[in-house]
């Protein structure tokens, strides 16, 4: 992998630092379709988070449902 393309797990690492991303909370990765969130899941999990949920159907299906909340 051409290391332009990608941020090495240390990089990663010191982002989710940055941010303040509390590892004992559980981490919610959604987006527009679900494709974004899957990247960010990915980099959490190489920087060593566990407690991770993916909603795949994202916006893109949330937005669709009608009885749903939209705030």
């Amino acid at each position: 992998m051409d290391s332009c393309c990608y941020k090495s797990p240390d990089e990663l690492k010191r982002i989710f630092t940055e941010k303040e991303i509390d590892l004992d909370r559980v981490l919610y990765f959604t987006c527009g379709s679900g494709v974004t969130a899957c990247i960010a899941l990915l980099a959490a999990y190489q920087c060593g988070y566990e407690k991770m949920c993916l909603y795949d159907g994202s916006w893109a299906e949330w937005g669709a449902i009608d009885r749903l909340p939209i705030e």
